[in-house]
């Protein structure tokens, strides 16, 4: 059933946070438009791009609730704005850069008639014509590249991710700070609770990112979310972190090399992207040892 004809209790709230508007938020709506055995369910775009972007919602996309925010916002403040609205006993949350396969609803759905506090899936590529997107690709997501097995997992992909309301909302106070992911499933394993890892669950990431602009965005988010790990981590890790930093580098390039070889996922393009790979992983360390040093600063408003 779509969003326009969501009961005022839908099953599955969907929150998007919006900086970037069209076309990738466009994109993502029709996705949620398309999906099949859907239960009820509502979208809730929390925005802070303009009022272009939210009035070109309200003429495509009428049955999407549009809460306005003005910018500078982060990602995690948009979020959580967007699940202090929800209504649904479940909230879903997916990033505007990606569409949501057309049984994504159905297979939330189904996986919390158990009782699970987090349910999420892996991120399929969208058969990029490009390098710099499989560069992309790779770098943010080699740890959910499908197949993915099912079961209990430590963590899950915060652009395909979806948890009963309550748990969010015992938690509301730190969904603001920094990645509120790399403190929450810590917190959700010391109460017990079973966060699982669903191979259905799919959403695709799309293109296209401009290469350096992709740098500068890989510096943000590993500054920000090392710096949001920094209030949990002990000080003795942060250091050794720190000390070993020149060879780390070396060490991402080959996790995700053994990732992708496993899968047996696209080993072509990777080896091609292998040269761009490179500066992302010395950026993306780089990144992390400042976080972890000095905190995030203002990285996470930046980071889109």
């Amino acid at each position: 059933m779509s969003d326009e004809a969501a009961a005022e209790t839908p099953r599955i709230s969907v929150v998007i946070a919006s900086k970037v508007g069209a076309p990738f938020i466009t994109a993502c709506l029709e996705s949620l438009s398309r999906q099949k055995n859907a239960p009820e369910f509502e979208t809730i775009v929390v925005d802070c791009h303009g009022a272009e972007t939210r009035e070109l919602i309200a003429r495509e996309f009428p049955g999407v609730r549009v809460i306005s925010r003005e910018a500078p916002q982060t990602i995690p403040e948009l979020r959580r704005v967007g699940i202090q609205h929800a209504k649904g006993e479940i909230v879903a949350i997916i990033e505007e850069h990606c569409l949501a396969a057309e049984n994504w609803l159905e297979t939330i759905a189904s996986a919390f008639e158990n009782s699970y506090a987090a349910v999420g899936g892996p991120t399929a590529d969208y058969n990029y014509k490009r390098l710099r997107d499989w560069v992309t690709y790779f770098t943010e997501y080699n740890t959910f590249i499908p197949p993915m097995p099912a079961g209990e997992a430590p963590f899950l992909a915060g652009n395909n991710v979806a948890f009963r309301r309550e748990i969010l909302m015992k938690h509301l106070p730190d969904l603001e700070h920094g990645y509120w992911e790399a403190y929450l499933y810590p917190r959700l394993k010391a109460d017990n609770e079973i966060v699982y890892s669903e191979p259905n669950m799919v959403v695709y990431h799309i293109g296209p990112f401009n290469y350096f602009y992709y740098l500068r965005q890989r510096f943000l988010f590993s500054r920000a979310f090392a710096g949001a790990r920094r209030r949990v981590m002990p000080w003795s890790r942060r250091l050794i972190y720190v000390a070993t930093s020149p060879l780390l580098p070396l060490l991402l390039l080959g996790r995700m090399a053994s990732r992708v070889w496993s899968k047996k996922c696209h080993v072509d393009k990777f080896i091609l992207s292998i040269p761009l790979l490179i500066p992302v992983s010395g950026i993306y360390i780089l990144g992390e040892v400042i976080g972890y040093l000095v905190g995030p600063g203002n990285s996470l408003l930046e980071v889109e």
